[in-house]
């Protein structure tokens, strides 16, 4: 199962990763990813733009850190954000630039879709009476 989110930002392809780091420094500024994602719904117009760039910058740097080590020599699409052969990440000041108002909401749900997907457990099922600590099933 991938741990993986895209998100299609000035005809590129960007992953985000909701990874341990990501969960970290979530933790530190909102308190949890439950209180980002309410803070992320409510606010004025300027703190949902910077919450969002906020998240999205942070998600896509995991993103890419995670297919520049693991995913390094799978084959990438074509409209894959990867320059002199790595998967580059967009700072906060070119997100302001390349995202419209307009996107917001898509973003917000891109956001959140990641979260829930890096924050799914792989459940493992054995059918030799075992479970995956070795113990008896």
């Amino acid at each position: 199962m991938s741990k993986i989110t895209y998100v299609k930002i000035a005809g590129r392809n960007y992953p985000m990763s909701f990874s341990l780091g990501a969960s970290k420094k979530i933790i530190e500024k909102y308190g949890s990813a439950e209180k980002m994602k309410k803070e992320l719904g409510g606010g004025n117009d300027s703190q949902k733009i910077d919450m969002v760039t906020d998240m999205l910058a942070l998600l896509i740097s995991q993103g890419c850190a995670y297919k520049n080590y693991f995913e390094k020599d799978m084959p990438a699409e074509e409209d894959a954000p990867i320059i002199d052969g790595k998967w580059t990440p967009l700072t906060k000041d070119i997100l302001e630039i390349a995202v419209s108002v307009e996107d917001i909401g898509m973003l917000k749900e891109k956001i959140e879709e990641c979260i829930g997907t890096g924050s799914r457990k792989d459940v493992e099922l054995r059918t030799d009476g075992k479970n995956t600590k070795g113990g008896q099933g």
